[in-house]
């Protein structure tokens, strides 16, 4: 739980020093919409462990979710938004995508190398990284349809 701790109080950090607070309203959604993925994922991998963070009791357990939730998710999909390319080349976007995946991935690894995290059955960090692809791009696409959306108001 210690890896879940620090990397909450570094996100929440650079948070707080570096985040355009003036994008909040728009970006908070898509990072609410982000957080309540992880919770459902959460959810379904106590029915089907296809990962767990190892942890001795279920209080820890909850802790760590919650951290992972409120700590690292949000942080991480307001920077990705924050930073997003405004040119609308597709090149780009993939580009960056890939940026943004490489990060997470190496992120997990090094939860799995320290032994915060563990894959169960067949899941492998290829298949985290092709989620954190998907992931990032239902992020970018539920931020546009918001930004439509604020603009309409």
């Amino acid at each position: 739980m210690v890896f879940f701790k620090i990397l909450f109080v570094i996100s929440w950090i650079c948070f707080f020093l570096f985040a355009n607070k003036n994008k909040f309203h728009i970006f908070i959604s898509t990072c609410y919409f982000g957080m309540i993925l992880g919770f459902v994922t959460d959810f379904i991998i106590d029915i089907y462990p296809l990962w767990e963070y190892p942890v001795p009791t279920k209080k820890e357990r909850f802790w760590t979710k919650i951290l992972d939730e409120f700590g690292i998710y949000l942080v991480v999909i307001y920077f990705y938004l924050q930073y997003f390319p405004k040119t609308k080349s597709f090149g780009n976007k993939m580009y960056y995508i890939f940026k943004w995946t490489i990060f997470t991935i190496l992120l997990e690894w090094v939860a799995l190398k320290t032994g915060y995290m563990k894959h169960g059955l067949w899941w492998s960090l290829g298949f985290s990284y092709i989620s954190d692809w998907i992931l990032f791009w239902c992020f970018y696409h539920h931020n546009k349809w918001i930004e439509r959306y604020k603009r309409e108001e």
